[in-house]
C-alpha cells in the first residue's frame, strides 16, 4: 500500500497531461497501478523511466503526452528516492 501512495503522490504532483485541475483525483489510476508494478520490479531509474514513458504513451498517445524521456528519468529518480525514504528501516 505504501508504494501506491508514493506513486500517486509523485505522478499527481507531476500531472504529466495537465488534467488534475479539471479531472477527478483518480485520473491517472491505471497508469499509477502500472508504474507501481514497475517500481516493485526495478530500482534502476533508467529502466523505470522507460517504463513510465511507455505507460503514458500507451494511455494518451504522443500527441497528448508530450513529455520527453529525460523528464521521465527525473520522475523515476524521484519515485525511487521517495520509495527508499519511505521504506528505510522497514525490513
Amino acid at each position: 500500500m505504501i508504494i501506491i501512495s508514493i506513486v500517486k503522490e509523485v505522478i499527481d504532483n507531476w500531472d504529466p497531461i495537465g488534467l488534475l485541475t479539471h479531472a477527478p483525483s483518480d485520473e491517472y489510476y491505471s497508469e499509477i497501478k502500472e508504474i507501481e508494478q514497475l517500481l516493485k520490479s526495478t530500482n534502476d531509474y533508467i529502466e523505470l523511466a522507460t517504463g513510465i514513458y511507455d505507460v503514458f504513451i500507451k494511455s494518451f498517445t504522443a500527441d497528448v503526452f508530450n513529455k520527453d524521456k529525460f523528464e521521465c528519468r527525473l520522475i523515476a529518480r524521484k519515485l525511487i528516492s521517495s520509495f527508499y525514504d519511505a521504506t528505510k528501516g522497514h525490513d
